[in-house]
């Protein structure tokens, strides 16, 4: 299996879910960790929501990534 690279540290469920459909419909492959973590501890010890996606597909998420930054940090559910 490929290497893995976190693109992303998300502080909510909504932020982790509406980039993961983007970066998928976009065929990039998406891993979330930390996301029961984060549902048992909002903000605590374990930093946040982690996406994660293949490192061959890792600069073009990146790319998406900050075309939705700041939709995404204006994001609350």
């Amino acid at each position: 299996m490929e290497e893995l690279v976190t693109i992303a540290i998300l502080d909510t469920h909504a932020q982790a879910y509406l980039l993961k459909a983007r970066l998928e419909s976009d065929g990039i492959t998406c891993i979330l960790n930390d996301v029961y973590m984060n549902s048992l501890m909002p903000m605590g010890p374990f930093g946040g929501i982690k996406l994660k996606v293949p490192f061959s597909d890792s600069f073009r998420a990146f790319d998406i990534y900050y075309e939705l930054k700041d939709d995404l940090d204006t994001t609350v559910l």
